[in-house]
């Protein structure tokens, strides 16, 4: 975690200029995960991820255009098992889940001091389960609304839910046909979800030099 904080301090200090400075905002919030499944069998069995506390920080950059870009960094420790199948639970180990994202997030209304908000974010989840040396990599979107409440011009609290979807690559496919317009081209990838989280959080936002 203090590895992360100082990263994000790092990027900060070289991308922002002492004006841009001016309009950050920093978010350190904790929460909970509900329990998870897969959404697919595997030989009979789902993998479940049980419910935990989870925490993360966010540096967000507010545009002149009062959308934010913010960077997140969320983590959690849980459990992970298998169930379903002949027997009903079959192994159970300690599971790392960590999120990495870049969204925007947009006010709903345009208001000074309770600031409703739509967030839409991607990036990258890592699942590490921590009794095997592989660490499981996905791209991952995240969706969600909240709100800050400012209790002064530097500090606020912050409340959200997010859904959190990690993505992994179905396929790709390209198709090409003739007809009395000519001949046309198209193609498209595709992406499938084997398990879907949500969190519920709260914290508070620091405005530095607002």
């Amino acid at each position: 975690m203090k590895k992360s904080i100082f990263t994000l301090a790092i990027i900060t200090s070289l991308f922002l200029s002492t004006s841009s400075f001016a309009q950050l905002e920093i978010h350190a919030y904790g929460g909970w995960l509900p329990p998870a499944k897969t959404m697919y069998t595997y030989s009979g069995y789902r993998l479940r991820i049980d419910d935990a506390g989870n925490f993360g920080v966010g540096v967000g950059y507010v545009t002149p255009y009062k959308v934010t870009a913010e960077f997140s960094y969320m983590r959690s420790s849980s459990t992970v098992s298998q169930t379903g199948g002949i027997i009903e639970v079959v192994e159970t180990q300690p599971i790392n889940v960590e999120y990495y994202q870049l969204g925007a997030l947009r006010p709903l209304i345009d208001n000074e001091k309770v600031v409703p908000y739509g967030l839409v974010s991607l990036g990258m989840a890592r699942f590490n389960p921590t009794e095997q040396s592989d660490d499981f990599f996905r791209f991952a979107v995240n969706a969600g609304l909240g709100v800050k409440y400012y209790l002064s011009d530097k500090l606020g609290i912050r409340f959200q839910s997010r859904l959190l979807v990690p993505l992994y690559f179905a396929g790709i496919g390209i198709g090409c046909g003739i007809g009395t317009g000519g001949t046309s081209c198209g193609g498209g990838a595709s992406f499938g979800s084997e398990i879907i989280q949500f969190d519920f959080t709260g914290g508070v936002v620091l405005r530095i030099n607002n």
